[in-house]
């Protein structure tokens, strides 16, 4: 199944770490959200179905989320960050960017 993860709103130019089941999947320096359009970059992976977690870390500022998804349909997860905390949505649709 399809799992697209949208880095979006409050990164500064972050190292951002992504693992998915334990997987590194994404490492990049300099993320920056572009505050018109609220979006800073994005990834695709494909994930079986049933449980999975995903993982984000900023480590340059000591912020680590884990996210647990059951898939079961392609998943769209946004990820922003907001007063030290990562916070995620989650969508059957892709997120538009305007």
């Amino acid at each position: 199944m399809l799992l697209r993860i949208d880095l979006q709103d409050g990164f500064e130019g972050d190292t951002v770490v992504v693992k998915i089941n334990n997987k590194e999947l994404y490492r990049k320096k300099g993320v920056k959200t572009q505050l018109t359009l609220g979006y800073a970059d994005s990834l695709e992976t494909e994930v079986p179905e049933g449980q999975n977690t995903v993982e984000i870390e900023l480590p340059e500022k000591n912020i680590f989320e884990s996210i647990s998804l059951n898939v079961s349909s392609p998943v769209y997860l946004g990820l922003s960050v907001s007063d030290g905390r990562i916070a995620a949505r989650q969508s059957k649709e892709f997120f538009a960017y305007l």
